[in-house]
């Protein structure tokens, strides 16, 4: 492309944003553009038929020409401004950017186009849209089929068409030679033409599957297409792709597991994947699509020791989506299911940096890999910069590392600069598109004075808001670009001034104040829905919680501690466009794909424990900004930088650059320990290792490979040896010097004198059949067990002696009462165990969060952090342990069974429940506690006399045919969406 036409798009695009933004301002640099709207289209044109007669062009010059006609469509008239729309969706398309086609084209009115051959083309690029075309309909049906002769046929007809239209006139010729072009694009990347062998029948369901969605896929990105072509469905080697944000890794990962499993049938595959939140993501996405291919799959993330829905049936199960820490329970109950895994694919890979999670994942996967035969591991990161040096760890080579610089929407990204001091001072916009004819890339007054500014409603008289903090310019930013779509703003803590919380309170401030700028309530779709969900979090959270209010306001409030029900429901709320503001935490890029247009990223450095602010990592700047601008929603994103002290960390992800390796979580632990050891020349030991909360996920990772391997057989020199060879296999042993492999095989050694210790006194056996951590055995049979009495008597969750029982005991294990103390900051409360108990009763008794705030005494948000970290994580995890441990107990010496309720426990403290009703309900997939609760204690969930095959699950269905009582019982929002959950079966 001309490096004049390249320029002259970008200023277009400029003069563009000045207009979406609503900007009163003029760019004298621009002038040049003025009336020459159609000298650009034109020019435009000519570049996008010089590029199809030359075939091959740089994708980054064909996404430029469908941007400059997207821009310039704005300013044509009618036939014109449906035509660019036209030009431009071609351009996406042979470009690859099939998303950002299909989305454009949709924008085109086709009434103005008169040919037969122009309604093909609009037809093939809306994708289902609109029906009718026979030709569209026959290229659908031979993908479908396999019967490419048909694709090959049209290409052909098509070519003596383009010949043909010559003689007719040269609107005829253009219409009939780009529809040529699109066919030949669609021979060469349609479904079928990709997959190897892609005609036989084997690939009919995936190809059906894909081919039926809510939005279709006929072809395959070039991101797909790159790795797919590289061998990763034909080889057995290991592969590591790295492959940005938004290019198709999950409709690869289904593909690569049907591929996968269709030619060992008698196998399974592992989607492991690091959050429990993206788990339940892929369970209504990947994990439904796999099963309805005919390839049943279970997702288990509920925590370390699997509850009775995922370990039942697990004979027929062929995939297993799940967290690292689950799926190692799982194997724990379950060893037999080594045996059959021949494919694990790790999602997010990146994740081996990230603390604890990352320890289990390396352990987990050093696990793996070193089995005979091993499984195939495909690695998939978009932010891995040494990938390859991990590949070569997990066994594959150079042919089978896989990079994919393509992305499907181009990202912007800009810095505010103030311009100015106090209340006068303007703010520009700086640009940094690396082409324009705009000097610093800037639009001067994209805040201005008179944005902030409002009328006293009884003096009438002007006053002006202060506007030189960082997060007034961050929020004001955000609501001018409310413009261009849906919004981000992103913080890197959740509470206090600085966090999530404080940027809300600045909005509703703002709000509050009349500011001149664009309201979040403006661009409420459905007022409707969002009062629902409105009325749904004042039931749960009151109404002076400020997510409450600020959705109220129209903006959502996201972070890591609001529960994840709540937070689906606020994501579908973006989703489906009803809301397009968001303020929020990294929490947004742990998966959940959100369609939005801009992301202002208020701070990226966070502070802890009253430390200095550290910067984020550039590779994990890079993942969440890939959250601005997804394929199918813009053809780009923009991403503002609203600190211009932070653009210097944000700078090298704008320029491209690739950020920092990924060393792993076990060998930081390592380094950290090695340092220790040299500065107090303690001696490390077991005792060491397992008081000691921050080496606690080692001992347990390491525990959990070597329970594995030990044998009644094994002397113990011979299993140190099979300890020290596992070590070996860790990612920490290639990345570690002499010393600090020293102590790597220092700690395997002393697990593995540990694991022969407790097989001489029999507990061995425990940890083994109930997937306990061994380091727990002797504190919980030891020391648990002794305090309560009615292990095998009581009948109630509720039982207070019991929660204070297990809340004590929790105080005591390393770490937990320091993670308390930390949570519990800024409170008045010294009591931890009493204020623990008082939480944790209310919560199996299923009392809404503001209910339980107020019994305990702190505020709603104080609540969620507690209730986030100390309960739901580090309280239900070592109970879980704890009760698995006394049940196996108890049946090994031969005493009476543990009371059902206790060995229910866990279950009813993850849910929030106290019923078997209830428990069953939330473990089969209904989404809303407070429905479960309601349901789990009706009356006709007892009387089962009349029908001996009644299950809750369909005595809830029967309870919700009564609307007029559960609706007012429920509220609109969850009745409505358990009245789905009933009606669909949802668990997998």
């Amino acid at each position: 492309m001309r490096e004049t036409l390249r320029r002259w798009i970008a200023d277009a695009e400029t003069n563009q944003a000045i207009d979406d933004f609503r900007l009163n301002t003029r760019l004298a640099q621009l002038d040049y553009l003025v009336d020459r709207n159609k000298d650009l289209y034109y020019s435009l044109v000519g570049e996008l038929f010089d590029m199809v007669r030359d075939g091959a062009a740089d994708p980054a010059d064909w996404a430029s020409v469908g941007r400059g006609l997207d821009s310039v469509s704005h300013e044509l008239q009618q036939g014109a401004g449906a035509d660019a729309l036209f030009f431009s969706s071609i351009a996406f398309y042979l470009g690859g950017f099939p998303a950002s086609a299909v989305m454009t084209m949709r924008r085109a009115d086709p009434e103005y186009w008169e040919t037969s051959v122009e309604a093909a083309a609009y037809e093939l690029l809306t994708r289902g849209m609109n029906s009718g075309s026979s030709l569209t309909g026959a290229l659908l049906r031979s993908v479908r089929t396999g019967d490419l002769q048909v694709v090959n046929a049209a290409v052909a007809t098509a070519e003596a068409s383009v010949a043909q239209a010559l003689d007719t006139g040269p609107e005829e010729w253009v219409a009939h030679r780009l529809y040529l072009a699109l066919l030949q694009r669609f021979q060469q990347t349609n479904l079928r033409a990709v997959l190897p062998d892609g005609v036989i029948k084997r690939w009919d369901p995936l190809v059906e599957s894909f081919l039926d969605r809510q939005q279709p896929v006929w072809d395959f990105f070039p991101s797909q297409i790159e790795a797919i072509n590289a061998g990763l469905l034909t080889s057995s080697q290991s592969y590591s792709l790295q492959m940005p944000t938004g290019t198709g890794k999950t409709a690869l990962t289904e593909t690569l597991i049907f591929d996968h499993l269709t030619r060992s049938p008698h196998s399974k595959a592992v989607l492991l994947v690091p959050y429990r939140a993206l788990a339940r993501e892929l369970r209504g996405s990947v994990g439904r699509y796999l099963t309805s291919m005919g390839l049943r799959s279970r997702t288990v993330y509920g925590g370390t020791v699997p509850g009775i829905e995922e370990r039942e049936e697990l004979v027929d199960v062929r995939v297993i989506i799940a967290t690292p820490e689950a799926l190692t329970g799982l194997i724990g109950a379950h060893p037999e299911l080594l045996q059959t895994i021949s494919l694990v694919v790790c999602d997010e890979g990146h994740l081996l940096d990230s603390g604890a999670r990352g320890v289990g994942l390396e352990l987990l996967l050093a696990r793996l890999k070193a089995r005979n035969p091993s499984p195939r591991i495909v690695f998939i990161s978009a932010i891995v910069p040494n990938v390859e040096e991990i590949n070569s760890w997990l066994g594959g080579s150079d042919a089978t590392v896989v990079r994919s610089d393509y992305r499907p929407s181009i990202a912007e990204f800009a810095v505010l600069r103030p311009f100015g001091s106090g209340r006068t001072a303007t703010i520009g916009l700086e640009l940094h598109e690396p082409v324009t004819s705009v000097p610093s890339h800037t639009l001067p007054e994209f805040l201005r004075p008179t944005d902030f500014q409002d009328t006293n409603p009884i003096t009438r008289r002007r006053n002006s808001y202060a506007h030189s903090s960082t997060k007034t310019r961050a929020v004001a930013a955000a609501r001018k670009a409310l413009a261009l779509g849906p919004v981000a703003v992103f913080a890197t803590e959740k509470g206090g001034n600085r966090g999530v919380v404080g940027l809300a309170n600045e909005l509703l401030k703002q709000i509050d104040s009349g500011l001149a700028l664009p309201a979040p309530s403006s661009y409420v779709n459905d007022t409707q829905i969002v009062e629902s969900v409105v009325a749904y979090l004042s039931h749960e959270f009151g109404d002076g919680w400020i997510g409450t209010r600020a959705l109220h306001a129209g903006a959502i409030v996201h972070h890591g501690d609001i529960p994840q029900e709540t937070r689906e429901v606020l994501e579908e709320l973006v989703s489906n466009r009803h809301v397009s503001m968001v303020l929020c935490t990294s929490t947004l890029a742990e998966g959940v794909n959100l369609p939005l247009r801009t992301m202002v990223l208020y701070s990226v450095k966070r502070s802890s424990d009253g430390r200095a602010p550290e910067a984020m990592l550039a590779r994990d700047i890079k993942n969440l900004v890939g959250r601005a601008g997804r394929a199918g929603s813009s053809t780009r994103g923009l991403v503002i930088c609203a600190n211009p002290d932070d653009w210097k960390v944000v700078s090298p992800v704008a320029e491209g650059q690739p950020g920092e390796p990924v060393e792993g979580a076990v060998i930081e632990l390592i380094r950290r320990l090695a340092r220790a050891l040299a500065h107090s020349e303690r001696q490390l030991t077991n005792g060491v290792l397992e008081a000691n909360a921050p080496l606690l996920p080692l001992v347990d990772g390491v525990d959990a490979a070597l329970i594995e391997l030990i044998r009644d057989e094994l002397g113990e020199d011979e299993f140190i040896q099979i300890a020290e060879n596992l070590a070996d296999e860790t990612f920490a042993s290639a990345k570690a010097n002499n010393n600090e492999r020293a102590v790597l095989n220092t700690v395997f050694e002393l697990r593995a004198r540990r694991m022969v210790e407790m097989r001489s006194t029999g507990r061995l056996a425990l940890t083994r059949t109930s997937s306990a951590r061994p380091r727990l055995v002797d504190r919980v049979i030891n020391d648990l067990l002794p305090r309560y009495e009615r292990w095998r008597t009581t009948d109630s969750a509720v039982d207070v002696e019991l929660i204070r029982v297990l809340v004590d005991w929790a105080l005591q294990q390393p770490g937990f009462t320091s993670d308390a103390e930390t949570e519990y900051r800024r409170t008045e409360i010294t009591d931890l165990g009493g204020s623990l108990t008082t939480l944790v009763l209310a919560w199996l008794e299923g009392r809404s969060y503001e209910h339980i705030a107020e019994r305990v005494g702190v505020s709603a948000d104080t609540l969620l952090r507690i209730h986030a970290k100390v309960v739901m994580y580090n309280f239900v995890t070592l109970v879980e342990q704890a009760i698995a441990l006394i049940q196996e107990h108890l049946a090994v010496t031969g005493d009476e069974a543990l009371a059902p309720v206790i060995a229910a426990l866990p279950d009813f403290l993850r849910f929030g429940v106290s019923t078997s009703a209830a428990r069953e309900l939330m473990a089969r997939g209904m989404r809303h506690r407070l429905a479960a609760v309601a349901l789990g204690t009706d009356p006709a969930m007892d009387n089962t006399f009349n029908n001996i095959f009644a299950t809750p699950w369909s005595i809830a269905r029967d309870l919700l045919a009564d609307e007029d009582t559960w609706l007012s019982r429920l509220g609109t929002l969850v009745y409505r969406r358990t009245v789905l959950d009933v009606a669909v079966r949802r668990g997998t």
